[in-house]
């Protein structure tokens, strides 16, 4: 399914409160959103659990997603992020079950539901974008998983300046996709 389609169905959600439109949704993302909880340490009972509040959010928020602000995986990634935030914050010392990891990555019949040469192609677009400095930042922060206080330590910036230059690559970013 590409930006257009889901962006389709969205606006059938938005306008119409469409529910076979929510599923088709749900069907496409629910999974890739499963899989990013579990790769980020949760157990496949919470990852489902954090999943299902994603969509509830994209449900009950779906006026307020803007297309030309971003892409709709991006917005509700950045929901799901929020959520495991959160979850992380109440549930200090919380630590993912290695056996629900390997389920999911193993999980038979599974199929790749994000068009991979688009992918490709985004990627590739923002690799000649960002300039190697801003590539760092994004890949220590979003791929590394560490916090701007340990980007600032191992760059040695102030925490100040390592928040601003990520809110502006992340802006730059989403103007190129």
């Amino acid at each position: 399914m590409n930006k257009l389609q889901l962006n389709q169905l969205m606006i059938k959600i938005r306008e119409d409160r469409d529910e076979m439109a929510f599923s088709s949704l749900f069907d496409f993302l629910a999974p890739k959103i499963k899989g990013y909880y579990i790769q980020n340490g949760l157990s496949s009972e919470n990852a489902e659990e954090l999943t299902q509040e994603v969509f509830s959010i994209i449900w009950a928020k779906s006026d307020s997603y803007n297309p030309s602000k971003s892409a709709l995986s991006t917005w509700a990634y950045t929901i799901a992020r929020n959520k495991k935030v959160d979850f992380l914050r109440k549930n200090k010392g919380f630590y993912g079950n290695e056996e629900d990891i390997r389920e999911f990555l193993y999980e038979a019949n599974r199929e790749d539901i994000f068009n991979q040469n688009e992918i490709n192609e985004q990627v590739k677009k923002l690799n000649m974008e960002l300039e190697p400095s801003q590539r760092k930042m994004i890949k220590m922060n979003f791929f590394e998983n560490k916090s701007h206080k340990k980007i600032a330590e191992e760059l040695e910036i102030p925490l100040g300046t390592v928040k601003s230059r990520i809110r502006h690559i992340l802006i730059k970013m989403q103007r190129l996709l």
